[in-house]
């Protein structure tokens, strides 16, 4: 029985009756797609975009209408509403005047055509190939968006996310904000220029580009984002106002009747419906506003928790898709409160705890670990960041939840927040008094995640162990289900000083090589066990998983002297009869931490422990068990092999292919790196035991923050 045949048997009667009209559906769009049903006249279009106006203008009215309605209609409560911004720019030039050289190279480059995405430049000036990938040159073809072939994708033949990315148009955001900020109007002219180019390449539901609801959700933020900048300026025309609002309704109209319940109910469908509640708010003038308001709130109350446990961490098992749901629903909750109506204080919680979880995970450089897959997109992106730094959500959150410890992490107002809250909401931040928790452990029981740090300041040590399951909902049988976890059960990752020392391996691409996505899923690509080359799942393709071993639940113990942590998991996916793996860390609170391992079966197997190096961090001998790795720094870490001499011992890197000393630093981007591999032949059951311990160069100094320009060099690479 092949694998879909069996998810066919594993879904509920509830989804395949969803499916079924699903597709039911997509036959009637496609066949008005056909037809030329959608290619509306300003007639069709005036009971749509008009269909709440009390005396809607005529056909040939139309643009006029909607320019001068949009410069004096009373405003219904919104992010980056008028009066908000005109308070909020003066803020900026004042507060981050540092990054005015910043903001103003980056949108020269949008001007000139430069676009840097997902690890790759790209020129186009004067004009944009929507439906090239700019990476490998395909060409998709033009065709109903449902009909598409992704199979050459899924073989390795190159990867739909390039031609996605540069369609999403983040880089428009630079221009819009610099337009509002300095004047300068040949920003203005780029926004409205590409926009109107992506308009007229791509109809409505024509092509690649109308393929993801998510793609077109991200647009509708951007463009939100961009018109709110942009639409006070008087050289802004009835024809280009016109054009904005049209485009609006076809994303509306689209995510309305597509939204991703059952084929990516995460962060795609949380993103989507916080899309479409936020152009139904915006837009109450539209025919079907209270509809898309209601539907996109609706979905978003009964899905959120499915997003995240009880315990704050997502269901993803992914920091950074953690991170990007969570800013969906931060923007559909501040939007929700702007408009004085109910939020439910579940959902509340929920968000709270979510943000709690961002700020355990934060260390003290400012980024969380890399965990799981990651696409490089923010779901709030005013401001050039690092890519794995999100304090911005903890500065957000430190204002809707009046949490002082949030925003002791995460330091200065940030800008998003700025935009976003506008002056009352620096005024309410003022007033926080920065205060970090007291506690410096933390267990999360349900996400299965245990972090231990000496501190909340610049130089703390961080350690995380990660023994939660792969992720929700996968199925123990042979049933594949897509997810953005990987293979990582028993890991741990570790900064000792403020600085990364044992990292995650990462994540590459999606599509573009399958012998490097799997690698970087693999359990080979994490800080953990295997036996016999055997992960803990099954690999059904892309990013899908089946046979999924199960976690035990975690066993902690923290008191003033020491920190200690346990869990395991039952067994490895081929081998039978099964291997069981046991791990616990012991930390001193001082600067040693002892890993313990202990692999229970029958029979002789080969047995692997890797030791994934930070990149730029070095490897030397210092004796045959004992490894010394020096961070950029120049704080070192021993790493001795305390029993179980038979186990030897290599420090890969600089080889060639997937396994030969790399770590996934962001989509689309990988660094070498050392891997420290412990083999050997060993007789179970058997014990395995590890020591770090970590010293400081004290001549190194302390990191300040990043500029601005930092910021921006960091973001495609990441830490």
């Amino acid at each position: 029985m092949g694998g879909k045949l069996r998810k066919l048997f594993a879904m509920s009667p509830r989804e395949m009756l969803f499916r079924a009209r699903h597709a039911l559906a997509l036959r009637r769009e496609r066949r008005d797609f056909l037809a030329g049903r959608f290619a509306w006249s300003d007639a069709d279009w005036v009971p749509r975009l008009c269909g709440t106006v009390g005396a809607p203008p005529t056909a040939a009215e139309l643009a006029d209408w909607w320019q001068r309605h949009m410069r004096e209609r009373t405003e219904p409560p919104f992010l980056l509403a008028a009066d908000s911004l005109d308070a909020s720019v003066p803020i900026y030039c004042e507060r981050f005047a540092d990054r005015l050289d910043t903001l103003r190279h980056q949108a020269d480059r949008a001007v000139a055509g430069h676009f840097a995405f997902l690890g790759i430049e790209s020129t186009q000036h004067p004009t944009i190939d929507w439906h090239t990938d700019p990476k490998s040159g395909y060409v998709w073809q033009r065709a109903f968006h449902a009909d598409l072939d992704f199979s050459f994708c899924r073989e390795g033949g190159g990867d739909v996310k390039y031609v996605w990315e540069l369609s999403r148009q983040e880089a428009l955001l630079d221009c819009a904000k610099a337009a509002r900020i300095t004047g300068d109007e040949r920003y203005r002219e780029r926004v409205t220029e590409v926009f109107a180019s992506w308009v007229a390449a791509n109809p409505y539901l024509d092509g690649i580009n109308w393929s993801s609801a998510l793609e077109v959700a991200i647009r509708s933020f951007v463009w939100l984002w961009c018109y709110q900048f942009c639409r006070p300026l008087e050289s802004l025309s009835a024809t280009a106002h016109l054009d904005w609002i049209k485009a609006l309704y076809h994303n509306g109209h689209y995510l309305h009747r597509h939204l991703s319940y059952y084929f990516s109910p995460n962060n795609h469908l949380i993103g989507e419906a916080a899309a479409l509640y936020l152009i139904g708010c915006f837009l109450p003038e539209f025919d079907e506003a209270a509809a898309w308001r209601e539907h996109g709130w609706r979905a978003l109350t009964e899905y959120y928790r499915d997003q995240y446990y009880e315990d704050g961490g997502s269901t993803e098992q992914a920091t950074f898709y953690h991170n990007y749901c969570l800013g969906f629903l931060l923007l559909a909750v501040l939007t929700r409160q702007r408009r004085g109506e109910p939020v439910p204080r579940r959902m509340l919680e929920r968000i709270e705890r979510a943000l709690e979880f961002t700020m355990w995970m934060t260390r003290g450089d400012g980024r969380v670990p890399r965990i799981g897959d990651v696409d490089n997109a923010r779901s709030i992106r005013f401001a050039e960041l690092p890519l794995w730094d999100f304090r911005n959500l903890l500065s957000i959150g430190a204002i809707l939840f009046s949490r002082g410890d949030m925003k002791a992490v995460a330091g200065e107002l940030s800008e998003d927040a700025l935009w976003l809250y506008g002056a009352e909401g620096l005024a309410a931040y003022e007033k926080l008094s920065a205060q970090p928790p007291e506690q410096t452990a933390r267990a999360f029981p349900q996400s299965g995640y245990y972090v231990m740090r000496s501190g909340w300041d610049r130089d703390a040590h961080h350690l995380v162990f990660d023994a939660g399951p792969i992720a929700a909902g996968l199925f123990t049988a042979d049933v594949p289900s897509s997810c953005h976890g990987h293979s990582d059960l028993m890991s741990v990752v570790l900064s000792v000083f403020g600085e990364p020392l044992l990292v995650d391996g990462g994540f590459y691409t999606y599509d573009e090589d399958p012998l490097w996505h799997r690698y970087f899923r693999e359990a080979s690509a994490h800080n953990t066990v295997l036996v016999d080359g055997a992960s803990h799942a099954k690999f059904y393709a892309s990013n899908a998983w089946s046979c999924v071993a199960q976690a035990e639940p975690l066993n902690s113990e923290s008191t003033p002297l020491f920190e200690y942590v346990q869990s395991g998991h039952d067994g490895y996916y081929g081998l039978a009869p099964p291997v069981r793996h046991r791990r616990a860390v012991y930390w001193d609170r001082a600067d040693n931490f002892l890993i313990l391992d202990r692999l229970t079966g029958q029979g002789s197997h080969l047995v692997e422990v890797f030791f994934h190096v930070a990149p730029g961090a070095t490897v030397a001998t210092d004796s045959p068990q004992r490894i010394t790795m020096s961070t950029k720094s120049g704080h070192t870490a021993t790493l001795e092999l305390l029993d179980n001499k038979d186990l030897q011992w290599e420090v890969v890197e600089n080889r060639e292919g997937p396994a030969g000393g790399w770590v996934g630093t962001a989509y689309g981007h990988r660094q070498r790196a050392a891997v420290v591999r412990f083999f050997g032949q060993l007789k179970l059951p058997a014990s395995m035991s590890f020591c770090l311990s970590c010293t400081r160069n004290e001549a190194a100094p302390s990191a300040p923050r990043e500029t601005a320009q930092a910021a921006t060099e960091q973001m495609q690479a990441g830490p």
